[in-house]
């Protein structure tokens, strides 16, 4: 199998993806891929293929040490289409007794199929489409459906103190699909409601850095979906692959000067990166279980703007707290790298390590003009603590304003008032459009948002 690199790259004009070249990649490619995957780029595409056999070995040969450490016997492919990385999974026989093939485009299936009929009890094919998974459950709200249940039907269910129940492959270019698992932790439905499965993905540049950035990166990267995320999850960062081994390939594009995303879009635009996150073993004792609606809601509210400041905010919700905040007698406990192996200078630009999380992680010297982005995850954590602990919280006006705010999820009646209502507007709030395009932010979304 050739490489998919026929003489055009990313970052090239338009005019290199000639009428020529797009006919030698169908025919190059014909037997093995639809022509909408090979006829046309895409300017942020939320399902990747693995385009050849070479690429797939290399993500093999990154993926072996990790896999060693591993005693999880089922996976789960997603997108495996044209077979190329679902060959190694089933070389590995011993290890991974269980494969499941989750395909979206039905010209893959009969492919897929014929695998099933070679080992009907290791592989099991399923049509589906996970990277949207959240409409999904959405329509299973509206009319009590069983879409979900059915589509995750061969995936066991392992309570989520144990160990991973699933380990997930796959190449993914959806904001919303890394928003959804934020929101299954919490509210512990759909996929993480089976178990704590690991996931081993290529994503785009801008969207890995948007969830495992620091503070120091900017409010417009820095959000409360990359508070959640770090306090959630457990992340490491694998290796770049190559964007144009995947399929469809990424259009051509310019960052404009004034690109506010100028800075994180142009990092390493023609990789994709390959991670890993998992969620935390022991983010029951951290939060409670009932109590992770609550923390999202208090991250949600409070990181509208980064420019919060704390105590006023706080003191709107439990009248003069302030001092409490500003005199605290208690020890900071530290927190150190979830992965001790892993070196911080071969990570990406904007990145950083994973960390433990502490409840006993106290901001020092928080006063009056300190704000919630000031914060880094650990922090947050502890200060939802202290909060939850006050007195006064049972009888505050948070547990109003989040019931309201549930009561509107309930009742939103189509897809997008569910997003709104899901993800609540920050100032200047950025859209999957707006992180992983490079077009520039309208003024007339900026204001949108901020009215709301």
């Amino acid at each position: 199998m050739l490489p998919l690199r026929s003489g055009w790259r990313l970052g090239r004009s338009a005019a290199c993806f000639s009428s020529k070249a797009k006919r030698e990649l169908v025919a190059r490619y014909s037997g093995e891929y639809p022509e909408k995957l090979l006829s046309k780029k895409q300017k942020t595409p939320t399902h990747m293929y693995v385009a050849n056999a070479k690429t797939a070995q290399r993500i093999g040969q990154y993926l072996e040490p990790h896999l060693q450490q591993t005693s999880c016997d089922t996976v789960l492919e997603l997108n495996p289409g044209a077979g190329h990385f679902t060959r190694h999974l089933l070389d590995r026989e011993t290890q991974f007794r269980k494969i499941i093939l989750l395909e979206s485009m039905d010209y893959f299936m009969p492919r897929l199929h014929e695998l099933h009929t070679l080992y009907p009890e290791r592989v099991k094919v399923r049509h589906g489409d996970l990277v949207n998974l959240w409409k999904l459950v959405f329509m299973d709200k509206m009319d009590n459906g069983v879409r979900v249940a059915e589509l995750l039907h061969d995936v066991p269910q392992r309570p989520f103190t144990d160990d991973i129940n699933m380990l997930v492959f796959g190449a993914v270019g959806s904001y919303a699909f890394f928003k959804h698992l934020i929101n299954s932790l919490v509210f512990q439905t759909s996929l993480y409601n089976l178990g704590r499965c690991e996931m081993i993905l290529a994503m785009p540049p801008p969207i890995y850095i948007h969830l495992t950035c620091d503070n120091e990166v900017g409010y417009l990267i820095y959000r409360s979906t990359t508070v959640l995320f770090q306090i959630l999850f457990e992340h490491r960062f694998i290796a770049k692959v190559p964007r144009e081994d995947f399929l469809p390939l990424q259009a051509d594009y310019k960052l404009t000067k004034s690109s506010k995303l100028g800075k994180v879009r142009s990092v390493n635009p023609e990789y994709l990166y390959l991670v890993k996150f998992v969620p935390r073993r022991n983010l029951h004792e951290l939060c409670s279980p009932q109590d992770l609606i609550a923390l999202w809601f208090f991250i949600k509210q409070n990181m509208v703007s980064r420019r919060n400041r704390i105590i006023p905010n706080l003191e709107k919700w439990v009248p003069g707290c302030g001092p409490r905040l500003i005199i605290n007698p208690h020890a900071s406990e530290p927190i150190s790298p979830t992965y001790p192996d892993e070196s911080p200078l071969k990570l990406p630009q904007y990145t950083i390590q994973s960390t433990t999380m502490s409840t006993r992680d106290y901001f020092p010297g928080i006063n009056i003009y300190t704000q919630f982005g000031d914060l880094r995850p650990s922090q947050m954590l502890t200060l939802f603590r202290q909060f939850r602990q006050w007195p006064e919280y049972q009888e505050s006006s948070f547990l109003a304003s989040m019931e309201n705010a549930l009561l509107k999820l309930e009742t939103a009646n189509d897809e997008q008032s569910l997003e709104d209502v899901v993800n609540l507007p920050e100032e200047d709030d950025l859209g999957p459009e707006e992180l992983i395009e490079e077009d520039t932010v309208k003024p007339e979304t900026v204001k949108k948002a901020k009215a709301g």
